[in-house]
């Protein structure tokens, strides 16, 4: 049983480590390739940057030729101060330094042979900018001094190189790995939660096998027993009924108590044999109305009865009776020995469906009960055997109806019966209307 009980919260929590631990590596393979793209875009803009100039050291056409093979739209020569020197296509007169200045500087001290790329989403085109030069670094006051301790001459001015391509592609190549990032984490969530409602079914489907299995067992014992039982009652009654006759009065009272508690278990046989038959019976049509008017009279207890009109519904009448019957007495008998305040209303609901509410005040099912309430042979009444309920909700249940017991706001019990309503036995169709 412990080990039953500790069962999911084990899977539960090994699913979600799982499935987190997965989550986790597709972010971070996402994040690696997006960081890859980041990457491979740095050395295409330094390749492109790279072959332009060569071919402009050739000739300003063949520079341009170059552009157009490496879809590089401008390329340009800069101050440290951000204004254009030398220029190619199309750039900018000038450009904001400080916007990559703190990204220049934390590259050129990692690598000063690379730059700053960055994608622009409004033209689709990517930004190139490094230092041509890193002897002086005017921004920090820092100068290389040569061997010999003295400044170089002439002093080298660190120039700005400015390269813009197109970058739809790198932009494309990027959508679709953070797509497919976004995709298999949703995918890992939907896996999750459809392998946690597999478990969670199978684990109701493994319950309802094992009461069930549970019910054929007792099935068959209770079978035995009630066969089995029957025979020393006959015998008992019989013997009971001789001793009235022969023993003297004084010993009344005595044979009384042996009466009461052989016709208690007589019933109690009589419940069980009902339990494990045909629950369907003879259905026939009847009236709601009548059947709860005249058990309502049955009880020394007021009863408040409402109905919305006459209502019938197509029942075998023992069975009937024997299920409201056996409701409106655990009401009744839920007050102990004070006034329970027991209601009765008949709904009319959606569907063609009766909706029966049998109300009391009473002291109220404890919420631990409430899912062991409707098994066989369990009861909180100290003279109650517990087979009345699942009796009533077997008789119910073929009928296609339901019966739920349920806790009430303000204290007390709630059962509900809903069953299908039947059209009235003298009311004609209207097919047969000539």
């Amino acid at each position: 049983m412990i080990g039953d009980a500790k069962e999911p919260f084990i899977v539960i929590t090994s699913l979600v480590v799982a499935f987190l631990l997965l989550i986790s590596l597709v972010v971070f393979l996402t994040t690696a390739l997006i960081e890859r793209e980041q990457l491979r875009m740095q050395s295409e803009a330094e390749r492109s940057f790279n072959s332009v100039f060569l071919a402009l050291q050739d000739s300003t056409s063949k520079a341009q030729k170059t552009m157009a093979e490496e879809s590089v739209s401008g390329i340009g020569v800069y101050s440290s101060m951000g204004r254009r020197v030398l220029s190619l296509g199309n750039v900018p007169m000038t450009i904001p330094l400080d916007r990559f200045s703190s990204s220049l500087e934390l590259i050129s001290r990692s690598n000063p042979n690379t730059g700053v790329a960055t994608y622009n989403r409004a033209t689709k085109m990517i930004e190139y900018i490094r230092f041509s030069r890193l002897t002086i670094l005017l921004d920090t006051g820092q100068l290389t001094l040569t061997e010999s301790g003295l400044l170089p001459t002439p002093i080298d001015f660190p120039d700005v190189l400015y390269l813009i391509f197109d970058g739809e592609a790198y932009h494309r190549r990027l959508v679709v790995t953070g797509a497919i990032g976004i995709t298999s984490t949703l995918v890992l969530i939907g896996l999750f939660l459809l392998v946690l409602n597999i478990y969670r079914s199978n684990r109701r489907y493994r319950a309802t096998i094992a009461k069930q299995e549970s019910l054929v067992n007792l099935g068959q014992a209770a079978r035995t027993l009630t066969h089995e039982i029957k025979n020393p009652l006959s015998a008992i009654t019989i013997q009971l009924a001789l001793l009235k006759k022969t023993l003297p009065g004084h010993y009344d009272s005595d044979l009384i108590v042996i009466d009461q508690e052989l016709n208690r278990l007589t019933q109690l046989t009589n419940k069980v044999s009902d339990f494990l038959r045909n629950p369907l019976g003879n259905p026939v049509p009847v009236d709601l109305n009548d059947l709860l008017g005249s058990l309502i009279k049955c009880f020394d207890k007021p009863i408040s009865f409402k109905s919305e009109r006459r209502f019938f519904i197509t029942f075998d009448e023992d069975r009937a009776r024997s299920v409201f019957e056996n409701l409106l007495k655990n009401a009744v008998e839920s007050g102990g020995d004070g006034d329970p305040q027991v209601e009765v209303e008949i709904v009319s609901g959606k569907r063609n469906l009766l909706h029966v509410f049998i109300m009391d005040r009473g002291e109220g099912i404890a919420a631990t009960e409430l899912r062991k309430i409707f098994d066989p042979f369990f009861t909180t009444k100290i003279h109650g055997s517990g087979i009345g309920l699942s009796i009533s909700r077997q008789f119910v249940k073929a009928r296609g109806g339901n019966l739920r017991l349920y806790r009430r706001e303000g204290g007390g019990t709630v059962a509900e019966v809903v069953l299908s309503r039947s059209i009235h036995p003298t009311k004609k169709s209207t097919k047969d209307t000539p």
